[in-house]
């Protein structure tokens, strides 16, 4: 299984070039404290996964090996099959509803996912077993809905892929800027999902991915 930091470390492209990456984004990214972010770095450096030198982390041969190999065993495993989270609801930070009220996503959501979203996300916290599932996600082809400006401020691009919960079309949006980790999906729809289905946090789901 491919760890939380590596996870994070091979998105900021560490298993190319040495990065400058500090103990409080690798904790934010994870949701953990600085003091366990740091515990968990110096024990991938113990086990020979990360190499630390000047402040800039890298990840090592044995780190990528063992990553590839996670990935391989997760695209023979979902040969066939569709590709599938489970995890719970977990309270957003209230981001999504301004965002998605901006007309020219709604109007870009509405031509290329044929709905237009309710103005919020449903957060999901996806379980441990399924974070390898989200990098072969982002390895497929994603619907993009393109950036602009406005108002002087710029608003970045989002990358989505259909999806359905508990028989609602929705979609998974990663937002070219997050404040989320690497466990938290957010879901779109043109339904308050929480109302529609009748959640709360700490509710299960699954989220099962259909073709773009």
């Amino acid at each position: 299984m491919i760890s939380e930091i590596i996870f994070f470390l091979l998105r900021k492209g560490a298993h190319r070039e040495p990065k400058r990456i500090t103990t409080s984004e690798v904790a934010e990214s994870i949701g953990v404290s600085q003091q366990t972010a740091s515990r968990k770095l110096i024990q991938l450096e113990k086990s020979g996964e990360i190499e630390r030198v000047g402040g800039k982390v890298f990840l090592t041969e044995k780190a990528v090996a063992s990553a590839r190999k996670c990935v391989k065993e997760v695209m023979e495993s979902l040969e066939g099959t569709s590709l599938g989270f489970s995890g719970s609801v977990v309270q957003g930070v209230g981001e999504g509803a301004y965002y998605l009220s901006q007309k020219e996503y709604t109007e870009q959501f509405a031509r290329r996912l044929g709905f237009k979203p309710f103005a919020g996300t449903l957060n999901v916290s996806i379980d441990d077993d399924d974070i390898e599932k989200r990098l072969i996600l982002r390895q497929q082809k994603p619907i993009v809905i393109n950036g602009f400006r406005k108002g002087g401020r710029s608003f970045g691009k989002i990358e989505a892929y259909r999806c359905v919960l508990s028989g609602i079309p929705c979609a998974i949006v990663f937002p070219e800027r997050s404040v989320h980790g690497l466990k938290v999906l957010e879901i779109i729809s043109a339904f308050q999902l929480r109302k529609k289905l009748s959640l709360t946090d700490g509710a299960k789901v699954s989220v099962e991915v259909v073709a773009n």
